[in-house]
């Protein structure tokens, strides 16, 4: 009996053994089966062709990584850079914060797959310099035909003053733009740092400086680009043209007797550089736009795409260096917070400025704003706006006569005008504001002459300070003159009564202090 109870427990530790055994060999096969599989996923997902040929959102990069020179079939040393190969550092590929940020993309595309990429791609200048790929040294002087006229080196970009001391990386420049091309430089990005456009600041135009030669051309409240100077200098792209510009430029010798060859000096655009000649004297208005931030509507848009609502946070959105700090490289491209810049020739180079009186007729029709608004001419002088200006009603609703003025139409006012708002007896009104104001502008004028004929009668016996403040005492008169002169009084009668009330006194004033001088003399 012992010996039978003795077999049986033998057999039932032998089963025993026999099961760990069995157990242990499982958890090891299973320990082998998921680090085969784990290399074997490894290894499976870090080919392009997993991302691009499982994943349809991918298949715009993908196709467009197969025509790009980082696939070995499109450069002569049939290198092949893999998708985890740029977009992960050398060192993350086998990390779990890259696995994790895998998941995210996974995920997004299980939750919707037609939901767009969530995930902006960011190209760390690590991974496009490390081993076997580029290197700082072998493209910073290597000279790019960018496009057809604009040449391009690496070299300046790589310094802390590419960028007001902001680092330019990789992805800052080369990104996807279009569905053909994995990624590109587009001339946009160029633009906006070389071409982003000044805040206007000058108060009237200025063309010329104190020696005579015109180096900037600028226009009151229109942004300018110094195409002679500092990052947007043209030359930094463009080979400067050697072929003169003068069309009627004859050969040495065949100019005819009694005429002038021009040929010892022909203006090309070096001489015009030498010269320092704006570029903007024939180039003008090649940009457009001004690059500025886009702080987002009361929906979305511009900061508010990634932020909330913060008044501290769209208040900060124009400090740019906290702005660079906090989004380059790694959070936001460029154009996810600026407009965008345009350059390019225009095919008119006329009508651009024929259309635009501003830009020759600095400050049009201030006179009639001061009257129509009742604007203060000074201290002393203010007057109420008149009632039109009150109720909104801009020049547009009194000027609807046609008349013609040197060989085009201009639009005037006329007594019909005011007939056809309000009543028949207000056509007469206009005629009798202006004669009203025709014989007070005369009597003014009449004044203001005799004032200049005392003032140069006894010049020559003023005091260089008598001198300067009879001047501005008729300066003063005669700019209160015109106001109504030239605005035309018929813009606010009462005000413009009241001015040159102020017109005359400063001429009187003039006239004391010039005949106190005469009679001394």
């Amino acid at each position: 009996m012992s010996s039978e109870s003795e077999i049986n427990l033998h057999d039932i530790e032998l089963k025993r053994i026999f099961r760990r055994r069995c157990l242990f060999s499982a958890f090891i096969g299973l320990i082998l089966f998921l680090i085969v599989s784990y290399y074997g996923m490894e290894y499976y997902t870090s080919k392009s062709s997993f991302c691009g040929g499982s994943c349809h959102s991918m298949t715009e990069q993908y196709d467009a990584w197969k025509s790009n020179t980082h696939h070995k079939s499109n450069n002569a040393e049939g290198m092949q850079a893999e998708c985890v190969d740029c977009h992960f550092l050398p060192g993350e590929k086998k990390t779990l914060k890259v696995k994790f940020e895998a998941l995210r993309h996974l995920f997004a595309y299980l939750y919707d797959p037609n939901a767009p990429l969530p995930i902006r791609p960011v190209i760390k200048d690590g991974a496009c310099l490390s081993s076997g790929c580029h290197t700082r040294e072998a493209v910073a002087e290597k000279e790019i035909q960018y496009t057809e006229k604009v040449r391009f080196k690496h070299a300046a970009h790589f310094t802390d003053k590419a960028l007001d001391g902001h680092t330019i990386t990789c992805d800052t420049c080369h990104f996807k733009t279009s569905e053909e091309k994995h990624f590109e430089v587009p001339t946009e990005i160029c633009f906006l740092c070389h071409l982003k456009l000044e805040k206007p600041t000058l108060a009237k135009a200025q063309m010329a400086n104190g020696d005579g030669k015109v180096t900037k051309i600028n226009f009151d409240d229109r942004p300018s680009i110094n195409f002679n100077e500092g990052a947007s200098r043209c030359d930094i792209c463009h080979t400067i043209p050697t072929n003169s510009l003068q069309s009627q430029l004859q050969e040495q010798g065949m100019a005819g007797a009694g005429e002038t060859n021009t040929t010892d000096k022909p203006i090309t655009h070096q001489t015009m550089q030498e010269q320092g000649v704006a570029c903007e004297s024939c180039h003008f208005e090649v940009v457009k736009g001004h690059g500025e931030i886009e702080t987002g509507n009361v929906v979305a848009n511009g900061c508010l795409t990634c932020h909330n609502r913060s008044q501290t946070l769209l208040a900060a959105a124009g400090d740019r260096d906290l702005m660079h700090d906090k989004h380059v490289p790694n959070t936001a491209d460029c154009f996810d917070c600026h407009t965008v810049v345009e350059h390019k020739n225009r095919t008119d180079h006329l009508d651009f400025v024929r259309e635009d009186c501003q830009l020759c007729h600095v400050d049009q029709h201030k006179y009639q704003k001061i009257l129509l608004a009742g604007i203060p001419v000074d201290e002393d002088i203010s007057g109420p706006p008149h009632l039109m200006y009150e109720v909104n009603t801009n020049c547009m609703a009194c000027h609807l006569k046609k008349t013609m003025k040197k060989g085009h139409d201009v639009r005037s006012a006329s007594g019909e005008t005011c007939a056809a708002c309000h009543t028949a007896q207000h056509k007469k009104m206009l005629s009798d504001w202006k004669k009203l104001l025709v014989g007070e502008v005369a009597d003014a004028e009449e004044l203001e002459r005799e004032v200049m004929d005392l003032l140069a009668e006894v010049r020559a016996a003023l005091s260089k300070e008598q001198l300067s403040a009879a001047e501005a005492l008729l300066a003063k008169g005669t700019e209160k003159l015109n106001i109504v002169r030239v605005g035309n009084g018929v813009h606010n009668k009462k005000y413009a009564i009241t001015i040159l009330d102020g017109a005359f006194g400063d001429f009187e004033e003039t006239i004391e202090l010039l005949e106190s001088v005469n009679t001394t003399y």
